[in-house]
């Protein structure tokens, strides 16, 4: 019994280290990649990994696939993603500024539904956006937020506004992106509710949107 774990236990460990080489192989030059394209600075490329990198390899065992998977997501303190993506929050009825690739959450963006920590739908200011998703006179806080267009200038994005549609009360969401803040709610006469989506023209003059249920 003794002879068959210490067998065993031999496997393991030649298996980790294993793992450990590959994946110092595998995982450093993508790092050099992705950090010299977004912080437009070249990162040094060691040809090993320091050896608290390769203890977490083995007794994670993790393979080169996943050693390369978390390098190619993990962003350092003070660097920047390369891509921002505004994701909608479904029923929570708010915008998700999320960095890419890191999955960062830079902000919840509030649109439809009151948020008390940054105190929107508590000002005047805030309150008096809220109130232009208002139904014959009836206050709406609440939203079901679907699907998300960028302003365009010339068929391009311009990174000067974030549309939100909302689907339950047919309404749009005007969020300024000079600041992430919600500047305007707009209640479509025309829509019970919306769905299929929410598109600007190639220099946003319109914004289109799609119904769901017919007047």
């Amino acid at each position: 019994m003794s002879d068959k774990l210490n067998d065993l236990q031999e496997k393991r460990l030649n298996r980790r280290l294993v793992i450990g080489s590959m994946g110092a192989a595998a995982a450093v030059p993508a790092a050099g990649a992705i950090l010299g394209g977004i912080g437009g600075q070249a990162a040094a490329q060691d040809s090993e990994l320091s050896g608290s990198a390769n203890d977490i390899i083995a007794e994670r065992e993790l393979t080169p696939e996943d050693v390369t998977a978390a390098l190619e997501t993990y962003m350092p303190s003070g660097k920047m993603d390369e891509y921002m993506m505004f994701a909608s929050s479904g029923h929570a009825g708010q915008v998700f500024a999320i960095g890419v690739p890191s999955m960062r959450l830079f902000r919840t963006i509030a649109v439809f539904t009151p948020e008390p920590w940054q105190g929107y739908g508590f000002s005047e200011e805030t309150r008096a956006v809220l109130a232009g998703g208002n139904i014959n006179g009836k206050q709406i806080n609440h939203g079901d937020t679907h699907h998300i267009a960028l302003s365009e200038t010339d068929g391009t994005y311009d990174g000067k506004y974030c549309f939100i549609h909302e689907k339950v009360h047919g309404r749009i969401g005007v969020i300024d992106l000079e600041d992430f803040v919600t500047k305007q709610i707009v209640k479509n006469p025309l829509l019970v509710s919306e769905h299929g989506g929410c598109f600007v023209t190639p220099n946003t003059e319109y914004i289109l949107e799609a119904d769901q249920y017919s007047t």
